[in-house]
């Protein structure tokens, strides 16, 4: 249980920063020209919703596993993430709050979420005060088999559960339609995202959690 929420939870975080939809010219740009649009289209949005697929490559398993689902976000600091296959999930934080249940378990991990973030960058940037820059190491990678452009961020300061990201940008949709999450542990995360749409104002109430009656509660400091 534990492992699995550290997974979910770390490719959680991480697309709190960097699911945002990009406007970059047909000719692939600089980086500090991709930087500065990823940061100022980031500030301007207030909201995301995608349907995901993700692939959890991780060294405990003999085979990768695939999962599917639905995710929004909402400034400050909301998320939720349905996960719909092959089995129920849900991870949802109102920025204060973070609650984690897996309906097979019956069971609900409590946590607050500044804690569980683990560190300032998730919660600076989903507060809409982080800078990209501040963060991470960045360099433009070669693009893709299918011209996507590939970006390579490594953390400034030590992350427990992230210690690169790769983000994938269709050339002419102009959004990230994947990233790769490496663990410090040789986990890989990837996430490949679809029907991308934002600032669709979804309501307050879908960032918290009524606990359902007859589950365990796991509260963790």
């Amino acid at each position: 249980m534990l492992m699995k929420l550290c997974t979910i939870f770390t490719f959680s975080v991480t697309l709190c920063l960097l699911l945002v939809p990009l406007a970059w010219s047909q000719q692939q740009p600089t980086l500090d020209t991709i930087i500065d649009r990823v940061q100022a289209e980031y500030e301007r949005t207030q909201d995301i919703y995608a349907t995901f697929t993700q692939i959890s490559r991780l060294r405990s398993l003999p085979a990768p596993k695939q999962s599917e689902g639905i995710v929004y976000f909402k400034k400050p600091g909301k998320m939720r993430w349905e996960y719909t296959n092959p089995e129920q999930q849900l991870l949802v934080s109102d920025g204060k709050t973070m609650w984690f249940y897996v309906t097979e378990d019956s069971q609900v991990i409590v946590q607050n979420a500044e804690d569980a973030y683990g560190s300032r960058t998730p919660v600076t940037f989903l507060s809409g005060m982080g800078k990209l820059q501040n963060d991470f190491y960045m360099k433009l990678l070669p693009a893709g088999e299918n011209g996507e452009y590939k970006l390579e961020l490594l953390p400034k300061q030590p992350q427990p559960e992230l210690a690169k990201l790769i983000l994938s940008v269709d050339p002419n949709a102009y959004r990230i339609i994947h990233t790769a999450v490496y663990d410090p542990y040789g986990n890989i995360t990837d996430v490949f995202l679809h029907n991308i749409e934002t600032n669709t104002t979804p309501p307050d109430d879908l960032f918290s959690l009524a606990i359902p009656d007859g589950v365990d509660v796991i509260r963790q400091n």
